[in-house]
């Protein structure tokens, strides 16, 4: 009986996201047909390129296979060199690179699943929400990030959270040059590590 509410549940859940998306689908023409005759104003750079008010982040996520891997809290590289470095030694659990950021914004990152754990609906992943600052102006860049993830782990009770505080940390510079993969949060009982990095527009 609760197998069979629980794959209403599922059906119903898809039939509204199918639904909601066709007004945004309208309404996307008609922005669309609007843009043409739209203005935008022109971004103000430091010189470089950079609009420091304006940044993406990417967020990545590791889960730890070697036990005895110590991990460093800054690699420098793109993503390939990135996930050389931790080739064979941990597990991806998410990548995610924002839109277009500014001070104050709040990220909602999730990445779980839900099923049936005996007879109760238990979540299986890690979901996260971060705070970004942005403090820059013309003469330097200030970026931070902080913020609180749940790792879940399903099981016959149901779901059992272990709540990860991501303090504030002061990211690395925007350039096109070089990534610079910094250390946000990293545990070694539940085997995460989850490292943050600053992006130009």
């Amino acid at each position: 009986m609760v197998q069979l509410i629980f794959r209403y549940m599922i059906s119903f859940m898809l039939v509204v996201s199918f639904c909601s998306a066709l007004p945004y689908m309208v309404c996307a023409e008609d922005t669309a047909i609007a843009a043409d005759d739209s203005y935008e104003e022109e971004d103000d750079d430091g010189g470089d390129g950079v609009v420091y008010d304006e940044v993406r982040l990417n967020i990545v996520a590791f889960e730890v296979r070697d036990q005895n891997f110590e991990f460093e809290s800054l690699i420098t590289g793109t993503y390939a060199q990135l996930f050389h470095a931790f080739e064979g030694k941990a597990d991806v659990i998410f990548l995610n690179r924002t839109p277009v950021i500014k001070d104050g914004d709040v990220l909602n990152i999730q990445e779980d699943a839900l099923r049936m754990a005996g007879d109760k609906l238990a979540n299986d992943g890690l979901n996260c929400t971060f705070s970004f600052t942005n403090m820059s102006d013309e003469d330097s860049q200030f970026y931070a990030i902080s913020g609180l993830c749940n790792i879940m782990y399903a099981g016959v009770d149901g779901t059992r959270k272990v709540r990860a505080i991501i303090q504030r940390t002061v990211l690395s510079e925007a350039n096109y040059g070089v990534n610079a993969w910094i250390s946000i949060y990293q545990n070694k009982k539940t085997g995460i590590i989850i490292y943050a990095d600053v992006d130009p527009k």
